[in-house]
């Protein structure tokens, strides 16, 4: 299948660099938003990958030719994005980040006024405009030097700080092997682990964009902090997705958790300190709803993407939204991924509780997931997700995105994929055998429906 494929939705505009994703494109989509922001002050930031040097001047090219103001923040991660936004009183901003995609991989984040990525709707809006080609021109007198946002940094590792039990961690004097992905975090992020008292050992931190293996932080792709970690003795280890939305975990004997473990880790300490629902994706595993039962809260599940379930956890008054990839935002105080936050919120829990991560994962029900890609152009997708729907139609299946069905013991998700051409297909069930097996059934029926042969 041929790579030119351009991605447009809610997780913003994403493709291959050189193929979809032009210089060209690029100026047009930042006009677009510069017109959509009425020309106000808006907030930029971009990741390491070679691309992103190059696609940040034509940002800063389109959104200074509809008036607006351009805030540069330089190299820096999506969250920091999110609070100078709200911290400046923006209209908006922009991050350059191809985020969990390989280095082939680049897109635009559209972050809004309140600093959370562009709903559906607000979308639309954007989309409007970019394909109406009516875009605001600036007069030469009113075109703007580029503004740095002078301490901002300093600003969001307090605002960080403020939503912690930052005593009890600094006592604990933690020791951390953390994976940066050679992306945006590593400075931030190493001075936030100094705030709170602990000792750092890096691997992958020099923002060089030249990644050392796949950005997803995956159990897969954590083998060299799990090792870091159990050699030199840490209490744990994790690893930062390139624009820092995104965190994966290690205990401290170099067992590499899966990204499904982020998010309910980090709701034992948040759902301790400040009780509410917790809303995720239809994809994540349901370890999530265990832990809330056992607090007496209730997990809300919606569509998957960073901008459905942070907006859906903000219309229904949570107190933490993520999904299994190892994002997690922690509501009201954020409204975006902030890896960062979910570390700190980790710490505390290792802190306050006196149980090692291992500890803390084992606390958790043993429930076991599988996944499955397949590639497909979204002709094919939408046909093949159709056809699903059909043939469980008497299963009462859940189709708020693509298709979910679920059993007591176990259950299935089929959708198309909002950043790749691809399908994706996840179950889970205490049973690993049960579990694969309902993959496998889907995938099959997957192959055959897209050639038309599903047997309805």
């Amino acid at each position: 299948m041929a790579l030119r494929e351009l991605k447009i939705g809610a997780s913003g505009v994403r493709g291959v660099v050189g193929d979809a994703l032009t210089p060209e494109l690029i100026v047009n989509f930042a006009c677009a938003f510069g017109t959509w922001c009425g020309g106000g002050p808006a907030v930029i930031a971009r990741d390491t990958r070679r691309s992103s040097a190059a696609f940040r001047a034509a940002v800063v090219s389109g959104l200074l030719s509809t008036g607006c103001r351009v805030v540069d923040l330089g190299v820096g991660p999506s969250p920091l994005a999110s609070f100078a936004i709200r911290e400046l009183g923006a209209s908006g901003g922009i991050v350059v980040t191809g985020s969990h995609n390989d280095a082939r991989w680049n897109a635009l984040k559209f972050f809004g006024p309140d600093g959370a990525l562009l709903n559906a709707a607000k979308n639309e809006e954007l989309l409007d405009v970019y394909h109406g080609g009516a875009f605001a021109r600036a007069a030469w007198d009113r075109l703007r030097p580029v503004e740095e946002a002078r301490g901002i940094e300093d600003r969001y590792l307090e605002h960080l700080a403020s939503a912690l039990d930052v005593a009890s961690i600094r006592e604990r004097r933690f020791r951390l092997a953390v994976d940066f992905t050679n992306g945006a975090c590593g400075a931030a992020a190493s001075r936030f682990l100094d705030m709170l008292g602990c000792t750092l050992l890096p691997v992958n931190a020099e923002p060089t964009g030249e990644f050392a293996h796949p950005p997803a932080p995956t159990a897969a792709n954590m083998r060299q902090v799990a090792t870091l970690a159990r050699c030199f003795h840490a209490d744990a280890g994790a690893a930062l997705n390139v624009d820092g939305d995104r965190i994966g975990f290690v205990t401290a004997e170099g067992a590499a958790l899966s990204e499904e473990y982020s998010l309910a880790l980090a709701a034992m300490a948040r759902l301790r300190r400040r009780p509410g629902p917790v809303v995720t994706s239809l994809s994540t595993s349901a370890m999530v709803e265990a832990l809330a039962r056992a607090c007496g809260q209730r997990v809300i599940r919606g569509p998957v993407g960073e901008s459905q379930v942070v907006d859906l956890g903000l219309a229904e008054g949570a107190v933490l939204a993520g999904e299994g990839s190892g994002g997690v935002a922690v509501l009201p105080h954020g409204v975006a991924y902030d890896g960062l936050l979910a570390l700190g919120l980790v710490l505390e829990e290792m802190a306050t509780s006196g149980r090692t991560l291992a500890e803390l994962a084992g606390s958790l029900p043993t429930l076991h997931m599988r996944k499955r890609e397949l590639p497909s152009p979204p002709n094919l997708v939408y046909r093949v997700i159709e056809r699903f729907r059909r043939h469980h139609a008497h299963e009462n299946p859940d189709c708020t995105d693509g298709v979910r069905l679920a059993w007591g013991d176990a259950w299935l998700h089929v959708r198309a994929s909002g950043t790749e051409p691809l399908l994706r297909i996840i179950a889970e069930a205490p049973d690993p055998a049960r579990a694969e097996a309902l993959v496998e059934e889907a995938a099959v029926f997957a192959r055959r429906a897209a050639f038309g042969y599903d047997g309805s």
